[in-house]
């Protein structure tokens, strides 16, 4: 009884792995916080994730209009990474915010940020351009979904979005 209680722990731990390793191969490649880094933008994310893709539950009719534009945001992402693969002055920047990252420098590595925005500008009015595309295809209830979405990611990832065609400031209450 006790070898068998072995061995089935053993296959059980085997397959476990198996599964585990499966899962890792399907993700990007990433830092030791995930790609980007801690609160960084996800460059390589692809425009909408696979989770949100399902959740969608796009048309016959939507999905290679997707598609396509994911396909578009792809090549034109890659295109304008790749260009700033050779810039010098992003790399410097990069390796300046990892050692202030490894320093524990959070002041200094938010001062880098903002000196790298203006080269990660290109992508993000990218993403932008592409997601309006994709959201001009949704209906009212797909788009109620993506924007629950954002929301969920806004959580996890620092201030959310402000609201579509809405404003970020509250309204003041009633009788001030």
């Amino acid at each position: 009884m006790k070898r068998l209680t072995i061995a089935l722990a053993a296959v059980a731990l085997l397959a476990s792995g198996a599964v585990r390793a499966a899962d890792e191969t399907n993700r990007p490649a990433m830092g030791p916080h995930g790609p980007g880094g801690p609160g960084g933008p996800h460059f390589e994310a692809p425009l909408i994730p696979p989770r949100l893709m399902a959740d969608l539950a796009l048309t016959a009719e939507q999905k290679p209009k997707v598609d396509a534009i994911a396909a578009d945001f792809d090549q034109q992402r890659d295109k304008i990474l790749a260009d700033q693969k050779n810039n010098p002055a992003i790399t410097n920047l990069r390796d300046e915010i990892k050692a202030a990252r490894q320093a524990g420098d959070r002041e200094k590595v938010r001062e880098l940020r903002g000196q790298l925005a203006p080269y990660e500008k290109p992508i993000l009015d990218l993403r932008k351009e592409s997601m309006d595309k994709v959201r001009a295809l949704l209906t009212d209830a797909q788009k109620k979904t993506l924007d629950d979405a954002r929301q969920r990611f806004g959580r996890r990832n620092g201030p959310p979005p402000p609201p579509p065609g809405g404003t970020d400031k509250p309204e003041p209450p009633p009788g001030d």
